[in-house]
């Protein structure tokens, strides 16, 4: 059950009035006895019990006809008022009366002693958007009804406790608004509308969708309102600090199957996409990466095991080293309509089997628009299963959590009763955007604003790096954690790996030369020690010694190498001395 606002609000207050109405016995009511300090005057107990008997006799009419003239004549009395609101419930369902009746009710007696006053109380206030005041009236019809025997107090039990847990929920998002000021970003908005943006790692591009007149070479006989338009993939340049206009993705993208949203790699060269194509008269929509080579796109059709021939594979998400792919996707195997899974690479370069996330990320309902954010375990998507605003909100999970962690709503005004759909971090957690509206545009534009605090992933920055042997060197762009320490292995066939570790300051523009003989590192981190470790396993037939200015270094690493990682003795050396100027690994 999701939030619901207004007439739709009403109308299922209402339905739910005509199912319990007949749930409610005369007998249970008549046993209430008011402890308000104001009664019925004396005079007035026989029409006052004789509307009673006619409301047990179901002649709603002629007994809201007698509380009417007994509240008149009683006006600072509770009970006629609560039976007045009892009427209107049995007589037409009457909500203007139910809300007049059961208010006056609780102004007159605010601990009046049958629960339900306090639920209809409750649901006057939920469907005015009061939450905070709805829960104090749910609470207070279940501190009465756990503690009463009367069936008809309890028989809309399971629907307050339903009610109760909403209007909680709304109230705590209500009190816990985040701060949100979006604003259009510029040179990607235009008048038309664009969808679906993802902007690079080093925030130097955007690329989305936007919908543009069909024909290039339309007149002007047809109005814009008129005109037939498709999506095309778009990229803009940011140049200082705005983006440009943008251009069209050329071949292989554009070509007339529709495209999804993409999600790249953090050097920018691996692009993972959607495509729909027609197949036997199924819309399929199928995962495609598009390598870039030489400047151009190669694209290729994901393996089979990750695309089905009669299944709905989209909205891919790649992690920023390459080595995660989650998507969206209606496969069996799922919790729900639409899961999120993921794969990751294998060793010789495929993909694995995908994997559903599982009960803590997906639902019975849809979840859909993976976004993994450059930190590799912070996970943004929308669904319609989790509690919400109404239609599909934006959730974030710290997938490096426990299991018992569940997803977290982003909350008011970020979702709202409509769909949100599509949901990006910058790398360094302060932005995020996603396709929207602001003030004075008619089009559905890219907005981006600042992400609150709570809501934010790790902080990670774009680092670029200089790579190679002393004859030649590559750019290299890794995305590392601002916060922690990073331990970043390179290597190349046939030469000793370099392993550094930092902060992405501390490692950003660094130069780093491989050699074949010696590399030097910090082998008094043990985070440095686990990486060597790992990659003496995958390289098994090297053999190493351990050099450091102290012997008792050297000799500690050894140690750590043997005992705790497990590698074999006779595949290391170690040495000490004052020949040594750096601690440093040798091949022997």
């Amino acid at each position: 059950m999701r939030a619901e606002s207004g007439k739709r609000k009403v109308e299922r207050w209402l339905t739910l009035l005509l199912v319990i109405a007949f749930h409610f016995s005369f007998s249970a009511f008549h046993a209430v006895q008011a402890q308000c300090d104001v009664k019925v005057k004396s005079a007035d107990n026989k029409p006052f019990e004789q509307a009673l008997a006619e409301y047990g006799q179901k002649h709603y009419r002629e007994a809201s006809k007698l509380l009417r003239t007994v509240a008149q004549r009683n006006p600072k009395a509770a009970e006629p008022q609560f039976w007045l609101g009892m009427t209107a419930v049995k007589n037409g369902f009457n909500t203007a009366a139910i809300r007049k009746y059961f208010t006056k009710c609780i102004e007159l007696c605010h601990d009046y002693p049958n629960a339900l006053a306090h639920y209809y109380m409750g649901m006057i206030l939920y469907t005015d958007e009061r939450y905070e005041e709805a829960v104090a009236e749910f609470e207070s019809y279940f501190n009465l009804a756990n503690s009463s025997d009367d069936p008809a107090q309890t028989a809309v039990y399971d629907e307050a406790s339903v009610y109760l847990h909403w209007a909680r929920f709304l109230a705590e998002a209500e009190l816990n608004r985040a701060p949100f000021d979006p604003m259009m970003l510029s040179g990607v908005s235009s008048k038309r509308n664009e969808n679906l943006p993802f902007i690079t790692h080093d925030g130097q591009r955007c690329y989305y969708l936007r919908e543009v007149p069909a024909r290039k070479d339309r007149t002007s006989f047809y109005t814009d309102d008129l005109e037939k338009t498709v999506w095309k993939l778009f990229v803009s340049q940011r140049i200082d600090s705005a983006f440009t206009a943008g251009v069209e993705l050329p071949a292989p993208f554009n070509q007339g199957d529709p495209e999804g949203g993409v999600s790249l790699t953090a050097d920018g060269k691996s692009l993972y996409f959607s495509r729909i194509t027609g197949n036997g008269g199924y819309a399929n929509s199928d995962l495609y990466c598009a390598e870039e080579k030489d400047g151009k796109w190669q694209v290729e059709r994901l393996n089979s095991s990750i695309n089905g021939d009669r299944t709905w594979e989209s909205q891919p998400s790649i992690s920023a080293d390459g080595q995660w792919l989650y998507f969206a996707s209606n496969r069996k195997g799922g919790v729900g309509g639409t899961d999120l899974w993921r794969c990751h690479r294998l060793k010789n370069g495929d993909w694995s089997r995908p994997e559903n996330l599982g009960s803590r990320v997906n639902t019975l309902g849809n979840e859909k628009f993976p976004f993994l954010h450059a930190d590799g375990h912070t996970l943004y998507f929308v669904s319609d299963g989790w509690q919400g605003f109404g239609g599909y909100d934006v959730y974030f999970i710290d997938l490096a959590m426990g299991g018992d962690a569940r997803p977290t709503n982003l909350g008011l005004p970020i979702n709202s009763e409509g769909d949100e759909l599509s949901f990006g971090v910058t790398a360094d957690g302060r932005q995020a955007y996603f396709p929207g509206r602001v003030k004075g545009s008619r089009s559905r534009d890219i907005v981006i604003f600042d992400l609150y605090p709570a809501a934010r992933p790790e902080a990670m920055r774009c680092c670029r790096m200089k790579v190679g042997t002393p004859q030649e060197t590559r750019d290299t762009l890794l995305v590392l954690s601002e916060q922690q320490a990073s331990v970043v292995t390179f290597g190349v066939e046939g030469l000793l790996p370099a392993i550094l570790c930092g902060k992405a300051r501390e490692l950003d523009r660094r130069q780093v030369v491989l050699d074949d003989s010696v590399s030097v590192m910090d082998i008094n981190n043990t985070q440095v020690l686990d990486a060597l470790a790992a990659w003496l396993i995958e390289h098994p037939r090297v053999h190493v010694a351990i050099e450091c200015p102290k012997t008792a270094d050297a000799k500690a690493a050894y140690n750590y190498l043997t005992n705790n990682k497990k590698l074999r003795p006779e595949r290391l050396a170690y040495r000490g001395g004052s020949e040594f100027s750096h601690n440093q690994i040798r091949l022997l």
